[in-house]
């Protein structure tokens, strides 16, 4: 089992957080843990460095299905799809458009989601999951029961309301993303796990970790969820394989999302006193900083900065 570890400290916009890859493919959004950071991490605006290993990227436009698992209220759904429905072609997607692989072809800055591409799965393996087998087993009764396509180019989501457990969430980790070849026999799945921030606030809540009592969208679980989301959304944009095939991530501060986890940048301040980060469309969001590279290139220890927008 191969751990990578770092951690941010919190000041002002910043708040500690460590990246553990906790099995040969799983990549995983650490918790807040409060330690200090080692050196060279892309804090303060700082170069960091990330590798590019060879495997693909995702050349297609992708198609997001979210699979709410629990009592998700409707506005809860209303914020969450909102974010993926606009959030193709704007600046805050172009930062992964530098992102390539072998054949010089770029990460894409259209995404296709829609009310259509979602699924409620009302507690059908309960409260209490065993492990990421129970994940990618949601997902799959998703898919078999035709209620989401069988779909290569997709990213598919669980998302598990805030009083369903996963062994590790809170205490470990906020969400994680993975390929499987196990979802859909002869095709590899590209999935992610985001558990409700309102589980565990302190620890995964981005709007309590900067210090807002509220949120930008009055929901502080759905608006945490979307950084979790983004995070493991962009790092599957450039890692879709990742150990199967590994493309961009390594030693040095690990994927594109670990390299800026919990970095915000400027914060700015809706009418209501809420802290945020974007503007999507006509509502705003509060989400982690992602790491852009300096040019468009391919290699080992390439430099770039954590950015919101391109």
């Amino acid at each position: 089992m191969k751990k990578l570890w770092f951690r941010i400290v919190l000041s002002m916009c910043l708040a500690s957080c460590a990246l553990a890859q906790t099995n040969s493919q799983i990549h995983a959004l650490r918790t807040f843990d409060g330690h200090l950071p080692p050196p060279g991490l892309c804090a303060f605006g700082q170069d960091c460095f990330i590798d590019y290993n060879g495997g693909p990227v995702f050349e297609k436009t992708p198609t997001i299905y979210i699979v709410w698992y629990g009592n998700w209220t409707a506005k809860d759904k209303s914020i969450i799809d909102y974010y993926f429905t606009h959030l193709g072609g704007t600046t805050q997607n172009k930062i992964n458009t530098i992102y390539t692989d072998s054949a010089n072809k770029s990460v894409p800055i259209k995404i296709n989601h829609s009310t259509k591409n979602d699924y409620h799965d009302n507690y059908s393996l309960g409260k209490n999951l065993s492990g990421d087998g129970q994940v990618q087993q949601a997902i799959a009764n998703a898919i078999s029961g035709r209620h989401l396509p069988k779909d290569s180019n997709g990213i598919y989501f669980l998302l598990t309301y805030k009083d369903v457990n996963l062994p590790g969430f809170c205490t470990s980790f906020c969400g994680y993303h993975s390929p499987s070849t196990s979802i859909v026999n002869g095709k590899i799945i590209k999935y992610s796990w985001v558990g409700n921030p309102a589980r565990c606030p302190d620890n995964c809540e981005v709007s309590k970790i900067v210090g807002d009592p509220g949120s930008p969208n009055n929901d502080p679980g759905a608006d945490g969820t979307v950084s979790v989301m983004w995070h493991e959304f962009s790092e599957t944009m450039s890692d879709p394989d990742t150990s199967l095939d590994p493309g961009w991530g390594g030693n040095y501060c690990g994927e594109n999302g670990d390299c800026c986890a919990y970095i915000f940048g400027n914060l700015h301040i809706d009418a209501h006193g809420h802290k945020y980060t974007n503007t999507i469309g006509t509502k705003h969001f509060i989400t982690q900083e992602m790491f852009k590279l300096k040019k468009k290139t391919r290699g080992i220890k390439l430099p770039g900065v954590c950015k919101q927008v391109f």
